[in-house]
């Protein structure tokens, strides 16, 4: 039964064959086995190739069964009009598009086998070329953006310089109606008169600034720190 199927896959004329020695049709048997063989993994790495595209795996055996059922009936077709004619070249010519139909299915077969075969290796470096990519990309949006962060950046320390001035002004002041209260310094005279007061009211006035000035550029800084974190 397996022998007879594999000589229709030959496209042998059975009937004939009924009539032939044994040995033909084994001979004519093999050529079929290796038609049937050679479309069976024409399917297994259409499907393959297929399924490494569409990832999907009904539709990869669908059009898999179509290509090896493809290459079957050509690969039959070519070997069964191939004749004997005693001349090499005619016969090369005869072959040629079943040579031709070899490297083709082998290309088929051995590209699938190949990607899966180095996977990993693929994988690694597939994987080392999105890494750099994306470290590219990254280089790039931070150049582009560096100057705005730098100038933002800029405005957060000017915004501090102005809280730094106004506390050195406000220690000052308070340096000052301190030594006046205590005689060390301006009018020289012990206790809280009223040089001490005028001075204790420029320290108070200032301080009032300095915490008014600290919660303005308190709202600033943190809206500057916000827009450098939405860049």
């Amino acid at each position: 039964m397996l022998k007879q199927f594999f000589i229709i896959c030959s496209g042998a004329d059975t009937a004939i064959l009924e009539k032939c020695s044994l040995g033909e049709q084994n001979k004519y048997a093999g050529i079929g086995a290796t038609v049937f063989f050679t479309a069976i993994m024409a399917f297994l790495a259409g499907s393959y190739a297929l399924y490494t595209v569409f990832d999907n795996l009904f539709s990869a055996i669908f059009f898999g069964l179509i290509w090896g059922l493809l290459i079957f009936n050509l690969d039959r077709y070519i070997v069964s009009t191939i004749k004997k004619t005693g001349n090499v070249i005619d016969e090369l010519l005869q072959a040629s598009p079943r040579i031709l139909l070899a490297v083709i299915i082998a290309i088929v077969i051995s590209k699938p086998l190949e990607l899966k075969i180095f996977e990993k290796e693929i994988n690694q470096v597939l994987l080392k070329q999105k890494n750099d990519l994306t470290l590219a990309n990254k280089n790039q949006i931070a150049e582009q953006f560096t100057p705005t962060i730098n100038n933002l950046k800029n405005d957060i320390s000017a915004l501090q310089q102005q809280i730094n001035t106004k506390e050195a002004e406000v220690n000052a002041l308070y340096d000052i109606y301190i030594s006046e209260a205590e005689g060390t310094a301006g009018t020289k005279l012990l206790g809280k008169g009223p040089v001490y007061s005028e001075k204790r009211e420029k320290h108070d006035a200032a301080l009032a600034e300095l915490q008014q000035l600290k919660l303005e550029n308190k709202e600033k800084i943190a809206s500057i720190e916000s827009q450098i974190g939405e860049l």
